[in-house]
């Protein structure tokens, strides 16, 4: 590690590890310097400008703004995604869902309707990867859907969003029905706050984020009595769920009907739910 990369590490140093501040400090690097992980690595010479951008943004990291939207960007599936404060940043985790959904459906024409699709990344990636899928998308919040009509012009996506809450009353936007519904709605519960960092708390969109204790599962009993009128015959079902519910979640589909299969992710933790009637 050469000497620039360790006084950056060391300046943030007393609120993350040495690995999570390594990767910080590179993607900081990285977007001002305009440098490969290669040229910064061998200690190339970077630009007064630059050096200036990275110290102000190193200042940001230490008022615990997510780096992601201090650089207003970050990588989903391979491809770029623009985020700011009205949209939550994309988690590997939801990469996972999003490649469970391309493995299983791909080469099929379909509808896929992206419920509560904040950044787009979810909707933008499948139709991206499902060329002969229609994806469509909805939020409750009109900021994020600026936020990811912006990336779906970037990522040359042909996705088509609209305004809606899926717990509201309102007329829904389509007139069609959906052979895949996907979704990674609100599922942390008030009281897992204390476990969440500082940076997560003070800056995503708790909107996106939190449910009551009293009903956690409020969005996917709202996403099932939709599926009810709106998932195609031999439709699936795909969602991102609380790790710490996965079992409460599952009974809720089978209460509805659903034969539906738990999922855990890459760290072994319950992380998705697919079904089917």
């Amino acid at each position: 590690m050469n000497e620039r990369i360790k006084s950056y590490c060391n300046k943030i140093a007393d609120i993350y590890s040495l690995p999570e501040a390594k990767s910080i400090i590179f993607m900081i690097m990285k977007h001002y310097s305009g440098l490969s992980l290669a040229e910064i690595l061998s200690g190339q010479k970077i630009n007064a400008e630059a050096e200036k951008q990275i110290i102000a943004a190193l200042d940001k990291i230490l008022l615990k703004n997510p780096v992601q939207y201090i650089l207003g960007e970050t990588e989903f599936y391979g491809r770029r995604f623009f985020v700011n404060e009205n949209v939550l940043i994309p988690r590997c985790e939801t990469e996972e869902l999003v490649d469970l959904v391309i493995k299983e459906n791909r080469f099929n024409t379909m509808n896929i309707l992206d419920i509560g699709t904040g950044s787009g990344c979810i909707a933008i990636s499948l139709d991206c990867e499902l060329p002969e899928a229609k994806v469509y998308a909805i939020d409750i919040s009109p900021e994020a859907i600026k936020v990811a009509e912006k990336n779906c012009t970037y990522n040359k996506a042909g996705v088509l969003f609209a305004e809606y809450d899926i717990l509201g009353s309102s007329k829904f936007p389509y007139g069609m029905k959906f052979d895949v519904i996907v979704s990674n709605p609100p599922y942390v519960r008030m009281s897992e706050k204390q476990y969440m960092h500082e940076n997560v708390l003070e800056h995503e969109p708790h909107i996106a984020l939190f449910v009551d204790d009293s009903s956690p599962l409020a969005y996917y009993e709202a996403c099932l009595r939709f599926a009810g009128n709106r998932l195609a015959d031999k439709g699936r079902i795909y969602v991102e769920i609380n790790e710490f519910l996965g079992k409460e979640t599952l009974a809720l589909f089978h209460d509805y009907g659903f034969d539906a299969t738990l999922i855990k992710d890459m760290s072994g933790k319950d992380r998705i739910i697919k079904a089917f009637f």
